[in-house]
């Protein structure tokens, strides 16, 4: 059964606390920075893909990973944006100063044009062993979510959205040029397989410059 827009949103949203929880089991890690895309132009399946911050470093350079993922959005010409992140971890990497913010995943629901949705899933992560490697392994436990019409933004996730809606026209060596600098950099950039009755004669030029650039022999194959 095909998810409605608003559905796929919603089930974006409990992958990130699923992941969440994995990582945190895993070694006490939580996921990067990742923004998930929608498309208009891809017509009845607008679900475009999703990219995940590079590694960085505390400080600017968080601040330029995290506001470089509004460019991805801005060749695939998106219509509506999913980021996510979490909170602690994100004001961590910021260095911002004042007092710690709680810990919790933060997904934003963002249209092209109108008012953003923060939902914010607040969580305590509580240590409960460490692995043979030395990695501790810890638990969420999840609060009641909130949801929050037009909440405040971290700067960089402001700017991404910004860079994101600025009015830009893209040609293929300029989408080729920008996918293959951030690959380079250790973004990582997924892309689901389209449908079977979708020819690629109907795909916009992004579509067909990404198809071009993960299929080639050279390139390392793909897939969301």
């Amino acid at each position: 059964m095909e998810l409605t827009e608003q559905d796929c949103v919603d089930e974006l949203e409990s992958i990130a606390v699923a992941t969440t929880d994995e990582m945190l089991a895993e070694g006490g890690f939580v996921p990067p920075p990742t923004t998930h895309m929608f498309c208009n132009d891809l017509g009845h399946q607008p679900y475009a893909g999703y990219v995940r911050t590079r590694p960085f470093c505390p400080g600017d350079d968080a601040h330029t990973a995290i506001e470089t993922l509004g460019l991805v959005a801005s060749f695939v010409n998106a219509s509506r944006l999913v980021l996510a992140w979490e909170q602690a971890d994100l004001q961590i990497a910021l260095q911002r100063p004042g007092e710690p913010m709680p810990t919790g995943l933060v997904v934003v629901d963002a249209p092209r044009v109108g008012e953003h949705v923060v939902r914010w899933n607040p969580a305590e992560f509580v240590r409960t062993g460490t692995r043979a490697d030395g990695c501790p392994i810890v638990a969420a436990s999840w609060g009641p979510t909130q949801r929050i019409p037009g909440g405040r933004l971290q700067e960089p996730v402001s700017a991404a959205l910004e860079l994101w809606r600025s009015p830009r026209t893209w040609s293929a060596m300029e989408i080729a040029e920008a996918y293959l600098d951030m690959e380079d950099d250790g973004y990582r950039m997924a892309w689901p397989v389209r449908p079977d009755d979708e020819p690629p004669q109907r795909w916009p030029l992004w579509r067909a410059v990404v198809e071009a650039i993960v299929t080639d022999p050279g390139q390392p194959q793909r897939s969301a």
